[in-house]
């Protein structure tokens, strides 16, 4: 950040109301090569039966996020080596409201794989982390 010499701020971005976050002046937007669809579970009743069963539906198409990978290794070893876990975030416009229980899809790099979230959302300005868990059908 900058001030000018009449204490104006320049090289910032500022935005009025922080849930409004305009996509085209985001910084983070460029580094957002993937492309998402949110899915939610709906309720559905059959005509016939009048049972209820839930149904994924997408809720937000084509999206454009990014999927980030990162390795922790366990402080302990556990059959002679040590543990090793990757960890994947989703970063996306932080105004979208992911609920839990949302079906993630993203494609990025060529690779369509499926995802549920797995943490609640952490919301900064210009942007969401959300960490993911496989979804079962890619099992």
């Amino acid at each position: 950040m900058s001030i000018s010499l009449d204490g104006r701020v320049v090289g910032e971005t500022f935005y009025l109301h922080e849930n409004k976050v305009p996509t085209t002046n985001n910084p983070l937007a460029k580094l957002w090569k993937g492309r998402c669809t949110i899915y939610e579970y709906k309720d559905k009743i059959d005509p016939n039966t009048k049972l209820t069963t839930q149904e994924l539906v997408p809720t937000i198409t084509d999206e454009p996020c990014r999927v980030s990978y990162t390795q922790e290794i366990a402080p302990y070893i556990s059959n002679g080596a040590a543990k090793i876990e990757q960890i994947t975030m989703l970063f996306i416009r932080p105004d979208l409201d992911i609920k839990a229980g949302s079906v993630i899809e993203v494609t990025q790099n060529g690779r369509t794989v499926k995802y549920k979230r797995a943490t609640l959302s952490a919301i900064y300005t210009n942007h969401q982390e959300i960490v993911l868990e496989l979804y079962e059908d890619n099992i």
